[in-house]
């Protein structure tokens, strides 16, 4: 409320709202809370120029955010918000060696990071207007430039900051046309907003000097009359303000203090009748809870072994079916191969014999020779059709991969899968061994095989 209220020009309610915080805060061991207040005290003071009242109050705030039990990152914000101000002070003051050094003291999160929390927001603000001061524009244009891209879909109060210091920075550079845009960007959001009022003089000033570059004589006085009119509202504020300020200090203190004291005469009385019957009930409400907690732990607990047991045994099971499916296309492979190797022994013997009745009965050898032939041609379709049993997807991932193979060179892939020489190879095909080698070369350059490459391993892992 009090951020609010000094955002909308009312200091002195922001002031009244503060002092009643720290009232109330100074009664707990809340360190975070006490430098949380004290700093924005601190401004305040600031914006009266009361360097002394400012100091001290800063000074508790410090004091307060090292008592803090920093563990993984947590309040480390408080902390850092207290040298964000020690940096801002010291750049104000010209001395930016030692405002890059606590700049560098600051540490935040990966969540304070990504969920753009204010105070990183704001130290990447300040150091860009540090690293302005210390004529590095390209280190500053990325921060800033990053900084409004993560703003850009957002109505955040720090646009007003980003797009001023935007314009500082294309200032700084001699782009006026671009400095101008920012300039009128950060006018534009303080009026959309309501926020950082307090900003507005020093930036019609500085977009008032651009104009003045851009030879805008009539444009600039315009702003200059308005930073006037502006500077002189803040001053009576200022004025108006300061003079209430102690009054609403003390007087209002005062009144809660008398409250408080009766407050806590009536609720001592009430606090020792109930302190009792709270006990029980706590005690009571503890019983159930952790009940009901052993209750369902117990439940889960159950369900957690049924579900971890039902998975293996469905792994188990799975694993059980592809062994007996591996293993029975195993043996069936083997039967084709040996079913294969007996079609070709005997394929070898009735050719003996045949070699035989030539010599021995030349006129039974042709009509005998004739009928065999038939038979042979019959060979391959009874072996085909017995392959596509066992390898059922074979064919389908071969045309797949390569659409452009004939017939005979799918016929050729499925007996080098089950590794057949050529010589049974040729007699299975009942073709001659040339034509099988000259077949295999086709099927390599289609494929795209270099020398080194081994067909039968290609094939196989088809």
């Amino acid at each position: 409320m009090s951020d609010y209220k000094k955002a909308k020009g009312k200091t002195s309610k922001a002031f009244e709202l503060l002092w009643e915080a720290l009232y109330y805060v100074e009664k707990t061991n809340n360190n975070a809370l006490k430098a949380v207040i004290h700093r924005k005290i601190s401004f305040l003071y600031d914006f009266f120029n009361k360097t002394q009242e400012s100091t001290y109050h800063f000074q508790q705030a410090l004091n307060f955010s090292k008592k803090i039990d920093i563990v993984k990152g947590s309040d480390r914000q408080q902390l850092n918000a207290n040298y964000l101000n020690l940096a801002s002070r010291k750049r104000n003051a010209g001395d930016f060696l030692q405002a890059m050094i606590y700049l560098d003291s600051l540490e935040f999160s990966k969540n304070m990071v990504s969920n753009g929390n204010y105070v990183y927001v704001a130290s990447r603000i300040e150091k860009a207007n540090l690293l302005i001061n210390l004529k590095d524009p390209e280190k500053t244009a990325k921060i800033l430039y990053k900084l409004k891209s993560d703003t850009d879909k957002k109505n955040t109060k720090h646009k007003t900051k980003i797009y001023f210091a935007l314009g500082e920075l294309n200032k700084s550079i001699n782009q006026s046309d671009s400095a101008i845009y920012y300039y009128e960007q950060s006018l534009k959001f303080i009026d959309k907003l309501n926020f950082n009022v307090m900003l507005l003089p020093k930036v019609i000033s500085e977009l008032a000097n651009q104009y003045v570059h851009k030879n805008r004589a009539r444009k600039a006085y315009f702003l200059l009359k308005e930073r006037i009119r502006i500077t002189d509202s803040i001053n009576n504020l200022r004025t108006d303000a300061y003079a209430d300020l102690f009054e609403i200090k003390n007087s209002y203190l005062e009144s809660i203090r008398k409250k408080d004291n009766l407050l806590e005469e009536k609720n001592s009385i009430i606090e020792e009748k109930e302190e009792t019957q709270f006990l029980l009930k706590l005690v009571l409400a503890l019983v159930i809870l952790i009940t009901i907690i052993i209750i369902f732990i117990g439940k889960m607990r159950l369900k957690l072994r049924k579900t971890i047991l039902e998975k293996k045994q469905t792994e188990l099971q799975s694993t059980l079916n592809k062994q007996k499916i591996e293993a029975k296309m195993e043996l069936k492979s083997k039967e084709l191969t040996s079913y294969a190797l007996q079609l070709i022994d005997k394929d070898s013997a009735i050719d003996d014999l045949l070699n035989v009745l030539k010599e021995k009965a030349p006129s039974s050898y042709k009509s005998l020779s004739n009928k065999y032939k038939k038979g042979a041609e019959n060979l391959w379709d009874e072996f085909n059709l017995r392959f596509t049993e066992v390898n059922s997807e074979f064919y389908t991932r071969l045309k797949e991969k390569h659409p452009n193979f004939t017939p005979t060179e799918q016929k050729h892939c499925a007996l080098i899968k089950l590794k057949f020489t050529t010589k049974e190879m040729a007699r299975i095909l009942n073709i001659e061994a040339h034509s099988v080698n000259i077949s295999r070369s086709r099927i390599r350059k289609k494929i795209g095989l270099k020398r080194s490459d081994s067909l039968e391993t290609y094939v196989t892992n088809l």
